[in-house]
């Protein structure tokens, strides 16, 4: 059996709800660390979560008022697709190949996370893209058609031999929204097209962000999604 093949085995096993295999060959060395492919992946949150975070304005304070920061679901899906990220680098790895998690506790204890600034020289929104899951927003996150921010990933870079897509990056769809901006508490969000030449901060400032998790399930993207799935649900039932 191929490699690509085990790897797809792999992942069903882990439970990713969806995978993409991204040729990363043409972006500078300090961001692709000299791996051809990075192997991005993920899974959804619950339409039940986003309708929480919507309903409860202060779903993040009472977390931590309660100490049950434990509890939250976005937190748990997001410690388990970096647990994902460290076992299937370790899977290729084994196979013969080479492979780096982009794990956030890997890339701190590797050097590649500036922990003052909150930046690494190649996010796994930035993959995405490349994959053509979608678009960064004004919230400079990842918006995906679909899913609207309601999902978590992770990635791994590698020379494994696996075959990629060519996609064209989707364009903005954020047009005059300024939903983000408008929910933000700290006023982190620009309220800012996201443009190639455009950096980070000139969308958001990380310093004032206080992961209150508004921008992402207000999106107009991530409230469609609920309403969808929370309706596909219910015929279900």
């Amino acid at each position: 059996m191929d490699i690509e093949k085990e790897i797809k085995i792999e992942l069903k096993k882990l439970g990713v709800e969806f995978f993409h295999f991204v040729d990363i060959s043409h972006l500078p060395d300090d961001q692709n660390k000299h791996f051809p492919i990075a192997l991005l992946f993920g899974i959804s949150l619950s339409p039940e979560f986003v309708q929480k975070v919507i309903t409860n304005p202060r779903y993040v304070k009472d977390l931590i008022r309660d100490n049950k920061t434990g509890e939250d679901e976005f937190n748990l899906k997001e410690i388990r697709v970096n647990k994902m990220a460290d076992h299937l680098a370790t899977f290729i790895v084994k196979k013969g190949f080479k492979a780096y998690s982009q794990s956030e506790e890997n890339i701190e204890q590797t050097g590649f996370y500036d922990i003052n600034n909150h930046i690494t020289p190649l996010p796994h929104k930035t993959i995405a893209r490349l994959a053509g899951m979608g678009w960064i927003g004004k919230n400079d996150l990842l918006i995906n058609p679909e899913m609207g921010c309601a999902f978590c990933m992770c990635s791994v870079l590698t020379d494994a031999p696996l075959q990629t897509l060519l996609h064209d990056p989707l364009s903005s769809g954020c047009g005059e929204c300024f939903v983000c901006k408008d929910v933000c508490p700290v006023d982190a969000i620009t309220g800012n097209n996201w443009e190639e030449s455009k950096s980070r901060d000139e969308l958001v400032d990380v310093h004032k962000c206080i992961t209150c998790l508004k921008c992402m399930v207000f999106c107009p993207y991530s409230k469609t999604y609920m309403e969808n799935n929370t309706t596909l649900s219910t015929a279900e039932n």
